[in-house]
């Protein structure tokens, strides 16, 4: 099975705090629903940032699907959804989907019907008039999945998903996450701290602590278990 993601020797390290990622060396399967877990400060969200793109001045190279991150057509395989969600106030769900839909240069008659077809799967339908800027936190959720979806990603990559999410919402994000992963083959990479609420739903793992690969590949026991072998007890 081929490498959807490839990340050697990547070092990112912020002067001002010199905190940062030194020399990680990550692979993620193509297919594969794989967690990024660590505590707060550890480097995921650094990496995550790398890896789409939002870092241009960093040491050792990210590929996606064997092509390096700097080039669009990589850029183009990634669905991001990140943490905090920011919708124009004005826009309606329609009007803003349609409108990201025309940027990733999908036709009129294919954005209409992903539109209609996410928003049926997540049950929303009734929103495609109203403004996202007015929804709750878990309709906005899907709404930016659904936005990481449209222009058919090969890799999912989701920041801390589950953050302000009640817990049906939550239920219903990893849910679909899982559903998406097995049905469509789209890879999931996602970070959370929240290691018990996701370990049911991945098959693989990497652990960062203080900016360093503790551990990366199968899931095979436990993702707190891994974690207390790794980072506790040591």
């Amino acid at each position: 099975m081929n490498d959807i993601l490839k990340i050697n020797h990547l070092t990112k390290i912020f002067t001002d705090t010199n905190r940062g990622v030194n020399d990680i060396n990550v692979s993620v399967k193509s297919g594969s629903f794989h967690a990024f877990i660590g505590e707060n400060g550890a480097g995921k969200t650094t990496t995550i940032k790398t890896i789409i793109g939002a870092f241009s001045k960093y040491e050792g190279e990210v590929l996606i699907n064997n092509i390096n991150i700097k080039k669009a057509q990589a850029k183009s395989y990634i669905g991001y959804v990140p943490e905090v969600a920011i919708f124009p106030k004005e826009l309606t769900t329609i009007q803003y989907l349609t409108y990201l839909g025309f940027l990733s240069m999908l036709d009129k008659k294919e954005v209409e019907y992903k539109i209609n077809k996410f928003l049926e799967m997540f049950n929303i339908s009734n929103l495609i008039n109203e403004k996202p800027y007015n929804f709750s936190s878990g309709q906005k959720k899907k709404i930016l999945l659904i936005q990481a979806l449209l222009h058919n990603p090969k890799l999912l990559i989701l920041d801390e998903p589950a953050a302000n999410l009640d817990p049906t919402a939550r239920y219903e994000l990893f849910s679909f996450l899982k559903k998406i992963n097995q049905e469509e083959n789209i890879s999931i990479l996602i970070s959370s701290h929240n290691l018990s609420e996701i370990d049911k739903y991945v098959d693989s793992l990497t652990l960062i602590h203080k900016g360093k690969i503790l551990y990366s590949g199968v899931k095979t026991k436990n993702l707190e278990d891994i974690f207390y072998e790794k980072v506790i007890a040591n």
